[in-house]
């Protein structure tokens, strides 16, 4: 994990899931692994922080008033968090408990003013904090056709979309750290009409970079609409 980053995070990571932990339930602990497993030292330490957030997690979404006490304390450990998939076991209890903007609101002040290796970090979380839309069918989702509901969910956020794509370009520009710029280039666009008008120089300057390491760069360079990446089939006919 340390490609793309001078901080350790790993060790930050996991004292303030301690320090929640034990505030919050003292008296757990995590499982130890079993030989031959508890020989490796990565694996173990790589196990035992999962344990801890999932624990955590689990905790939190059984308890959406306690998330909701420890929110800050949270949102800060998730910036923490390399995981680009069990991330999500924090981020879930925050949204139920903070709602949507608020989460939001704060990947964004990170990606805006935080250290490098924290901005790939709320990256990665963003992506579990969005809106999935939600579709009848294949057909509907083939066609782009989700529910209204889901849509109006997605609609009501359009304006921090909005500020999270305008934050990684500028992030982007900044950055001198090429495995860093490649997680902020998942977060914007490079066309004008999805920015103001001031900001039409930043997104030329971006395109130069990106076309100087143009296979580095092709997803960002081929991207054409900028929305949402979740999207689910619902099958109860609901």
């Amino acid at each position: 994990m340390q490609a793309w980053t001078d901080g350790d995070l790993e060790t930050e990571f996991e004292q303030r899931l301690d320090e929640l932990l034990a505030e919050l339930c003292p008296d757990w602990r995590h499982p130890e692994l079993p030989e031959p497993y508890r020989n490796n030292d990565r694996f173990v330490a790589y196990n035992r922080r999962n344990a801890k957030r999932l624990h955590l997690g689990d905790l939190l979404a059984a308890r959406p008033e306690v998330a909701a006490a420890v929110a800050d304390r949270l949102l800060a450990v998730i910036v923490c968090d390399e995981d680009v998939s069990s991330n999500k076991q924090l981020i879930h209890p925050l949204l139920v408990a903070l709602g949507r903007r608020h989460v939001q609101r704060y990947l964004i002040s990170v990606i805006e003013t935080g250290p490098e290796h924290k901005k790939v970090c709320a990256v990665r979380a963003w992506y579990w904090s969005q809106v999935s839309l939600v579709y009848e069918s294949v057909e509907a989702l083939r066609a782009r056709r989700p529910t209204p509901t889901s849509r109006a969910a997605d609609d009501e956020v359009a304006d921090l979309r909005g500020l999270y794509r305008i934050a990684c370009l500028a992030a982007f520009l900044t950055c001198r750290h090429v495995a860093t710029r490649e997680w902020l280039a998942r977060g914007f666009i490079l066309k004008d009409e999805y920015y103001p008008a001031n900001l039409h120089d930043l997104v030329a300057q971006a395109r130069i970079i990106a076309e100087r390491d143009a296979h580095r760069y092709k997803d960002l360079l081929a991207k054409d609409d900028d929305g949402t990446n979740m999207a689910q089939l619902r099958f109860d006919g609901h």
